[in-house]
């Protein structure tokens, strides 16, 4: 399955929406050079309709890095070509050089580490999450790996709260990466303390920096990742610190370059 991108457009613009079968996304320093780092080009696939935003999917068709120099995009593709070939010969799954380039553009942007909280019944757990999105609407959009065990888990509880996490904490929330294996954790076993959510009264982090509360209202599967439409039951702010986020080693190194 080839990389999907969403995009929303606001109800007054799906006129001009309508003509935007092929569009491209350009990744640029917000310097006063407004330097090219990376873009990628999309074809029109389908729309999700909501309540609120019409949310379009499109599909990566070409990318390209322009924060490396030539010499060295070459060697960084002899590079996935030989990560690929490993990939073949162990019979574990590939990503496509297409995909493996888009992902590294994608996160030449910064972007947040959040834990997810769920209870359903009488099982729950908490998990990282990076493949999201919010719109103004209250509406917020996220993608979970399908041959895990967390995705099903966020699909029948159907509600959760989604939790942004302090710099400090970055390594609590990396160690978190297991549970997306498991179908339940014990709470009272986690490093840190927590607190129940507003609204659904769900247990979150107690270093929580803000805490939104989702509701479920659509699922779709694309893929490898089932692609999951939720609107903002509420917005919890408890403190403001320097959040979690991450960016690619290839743009980190062109940072400490320039």
């Amino acid at each position: 399955m080839p990389c999907i991108f969403c995009i929303a457009f606001e109800t007054d613009g799906l006129e001009q929406a309508a003509d935007h079968q092929r569009v491209s996304l350009h990744f640029v320093e917000r310097t006063a050079s407004s330097r090219l780092l990376g873009q990628i080009d999309l074809d029109y696939q389908d729309t999700i309709t909501t309540t609120g935003p019409e949310l379009r999917l499109y599909r990566a068709t070409a990318c390209i890095e322009t924060c490396l120099p030539s010499y060295r995009r070459w060697m960084r593709s002899l590079y996935l070509a030989r990560e690929r070939w490993k990939a073949l010969r162990s019979g574990r799954s590939q990503i496509s050089s297409l995909d493996s380039r888009c992902n590294e553009i994608v996160f030449f942007c910064p972007r947040p580490i959040v834990l997810v909280s769920l209870f359903h019944g009488s099982s729950g757990n908490i998990f990282p999450m990076n493949l999201m999105g919010m719109f103004e609407e209250g509406y917020f959009v996220f993608a979970l790996n399908r041959s895990k065990k967390s995705a099903g888990a966020v699909a029948a509880a159907a509600e959760l709260a989604i939790s942004t996490i302090p710099f400090e904490h970055a390594e609590l929330a990396r160690g978190l990466g297991p549970n997306h294996s498991q179908n339940s954790i014990d709470f009272a076993r986690l490093p840190f303390g927590t607190f129940a959510s507003r609204t659904l009264g769900i247990p979150v982090p107690e270093f929580s920096l803000a805490v939104l509360e989702l509701q479920v209202e659509k699922v779709l599967h694309l893929g490898s990742h089932d692609f999951f439409v939720a609107q903002i039951m509420s917005t919890q702010v408890q403190a403001s610190a320097p959040e979690f986020y991450r960016i690619h080693g290839l743009y980190a190194a062109h940072r400490r370059r320039a």
